[in-house]
């Protein structure tokens, strides 16, 4: 009879995607868990694809012959080509991976069984194959496959995942980009995996899953992991190259998370994640220097149904005041002033807030401040406290930055487009659940109603935009044609929208300085360091 393994308190698994341009950067990540010297309590585990090619995939039990060992050490296996399953496993995998990866293999023989006649239909054979031992990072199965092993394997009381990598929020084609395979993960393929763990735990999900990449803390994200994790940790804005400081994450997990005590606090999720927050702002905070402005927040996931709610209302009252002044300017006549306070209100708190990716997303928390104060509508501005309200006391546990560049950053950033709504973003689970009201119905309304018109336009043409909006109400109908006209140039717009003349990936006029909050260790040092900047010369 086999041994029981005995649980740790913690069982961190990093899944280190850099087979990209994030190579080094993995391989110094590696370096700093060691460093950590997590102990027996927390049991680390990484999985790292290199960028060379030559270089196998490799999985890692951090220090597992203590702290004196070298990296090297620390590698328990590699990647290789199955000939008889045709994919790259590790020698050694989960019991429930090896049941999923049988189930593949029979569904690919029957395949191969039915259309033995029409082989042109199969495509070539595993022999034709271009056959390497690589690993496909954006593979829902690799992933899988390491979560599973790291669970069976390394059994825990709590259990972090952290994906670390490039993203690009719900950009499409960029979730764990895998150089080599040129694959990235789909929400879909990401939630599937989730789904797999919480079937394999009978119904647990996993305590923290953390985003080391760019601009996963968004609403819409969080509503796709509803019900497959208690609480993600991100960063609405760009991270760094350098990404998370395992050492001082994971040194902070060891002496106030792991001991028996705290380990079974009920709460001692949640003060994880908000210590990971802190550790990641404290670490970048002497960055400013350089110019670097980083933000961190986690996000209660418990909580995300109740945000699509409360957003969808704002949207809706955003929606309706929008269409009502629309409408009543379009019954006065050619000689009269068309006055749309709204609408101007709506345009500069989107202007105005705090916004990232070349302003394809806004933080929702400080577009509501910005609006409401701006606004005459009282059912609006309603809708904007409550929005606030909830995201402030309910949904983020916490948030911090460092930088004036994302200083009004507050935990939790939306979809909000200046000119056209990209047809992927209708994919999404936030937006198919409104029904086609909400978030959603809104964008279009606005990126409609706000563009600017065609100069000289012939009110009895059926070119004329206002006319052609309204015409026969075909408002919805017409909203999703002219939807279509940018959406193409999302692929080269990704990772910063205005790169090519005006890059903005912040506000349109951020502040220059930066008054820190107290997740900030060393504040009074920021401030001051700031004050003799900005003091020299001047009289």
């Amino acid at each position: 009879m086999a041994k029981k393994k005995k649980k740790a308190a913690w069982t961190v698994m990093v899944y280190l995607a850099g087979d990209n341009n994030l190579s080094e950067e993995c391989v110094f990540a590696l370096t700093e868990m060691k460093k950590a010297a997590p102990g027996q309590r927390i049991k680390v585990i990484a999985q790292f694809d290199p960028r060379d090619e030559y270089l196998p995939t490799h999985r890692y039990e951090i220090n597992r012959r203590g702290a004196k060992g070298t990296l090297f050490d620390d590698i328990i296996d590699e990647a290789t080509y199955d000939t008889r399953s045709r994919e790259v496993h590790f020698r050694k995998e989960s019991r429930n991976a090896n049941l999923l990866a049988a189930s593949r293999e029979d569904y690919r023989r029957g395949m191969e069984t039915i259309l033995a006649d029409v082989p042109d239909l199969i495509g070539p054979t595993h022999e034709d194959d271009d056959i390497t031992n690589d690993t496909d990072t954006g593979s829902p199965i690799t992933l899988y496959d390491f979560l599973s092993f790291g669970i069976q394997e390394y059994p825990a009381d709590h259990y972090m995942v952290v994906l670390s990598g490039h993203a690009g929020g719900t950009e499409r084609d960029y979730l764990m980009k895998d150089q080599s395979s040129t694959g990235s993960l789909t929400f879909n393929e990401l939630k599937q995996v989730f789904k797999w763990l919480k079937a394999d735990r009978n119904g647990k999900t996993i305590d923290i899953l953390g985003m080391d990449n760019c601009l996963m803390s968004m609403g819409e994200i969080c509503y796709e992991l509803k019900d497959l994790a208690q609480i993600v940790v991100g960063c609405e804005s760009y991270s760094p190259a350098s990404g998370w400081p395992y050492r001082q994450i994971l040194e902070r997990m060891r002496d106030d998370f792991a001991k028996p005590k705290a380990a079974k606090r009920k709460s001692v999720q949640a003060e994880a994640a908000k210590a990971i927050v802190e550790e990641y702002v404290n670490y970048y905070s002497s960055y400013w220097m350089g110019g670097l402005s980083v933000a961190q927040s986690a996000l209660d996931l418990s909580r995300v149904k109740k945000l699509r709610t409360v957003v969808d209302k704002l949207a809706n009252d955003l929606e309706r005041e929008l269409l009502r002044e629309f409408e009543k300017n379009q019954q006065k006549h050619k000689t009269q002033r068309r006055a749309h306070p709204f609408q101007d209100a709506l345009v500069l708190a989107h202007w105005e807030a705090q916004s990232y990716n070349g302003e394809w997303f806004v933080d929702l928390y400080d577009f509501c401040d910005c609006l409401e104060n701006r606004l005459q509508s009282a059912s609006v501005a309603k809708s904007c406290r409550e929005v606030k309200k909830f995201i402030k006391s309910e949904f983020v546990l916490k948030s911090c930055y460092s930088g004036a560049v994302y200083q009004y950053s507050h935990g939790v950033s939306m979809y909000f487009p200046w000119s056209s709504v990209a047809s992927s973003y209708l994919n999404l689970d936030f937006i198919k659940d409104s029904d086609g009201t909400g978030w959603a119905s809104f964008l279009r309304t606005y990126t409609l109603i706000t563009r600017r018109q065609p100069r000289g336009g012939d009110r009895k043409s059926g070119l004329n935009g206002e006319e052609m909006a309204l015409l026969g109400g075909r408002l919805s109908t017409d909203r999703m044609a002219t939807d279509r006209m940018a959406t193409d140039r999302m692929a080269t717009d990704r990772m910063g929208a205005g790169s090519s003349g005006n890059p903005i990936h912040s506000m349109r006029n951020p502040p220059t300085m930066f008054f820190p909050t107290e997740c900030i260790k060393n504040r009074g040092q920021l401030i001051a360091s700031q004050e003799r900047l900005f003091r020299r010369g001047k009289p």
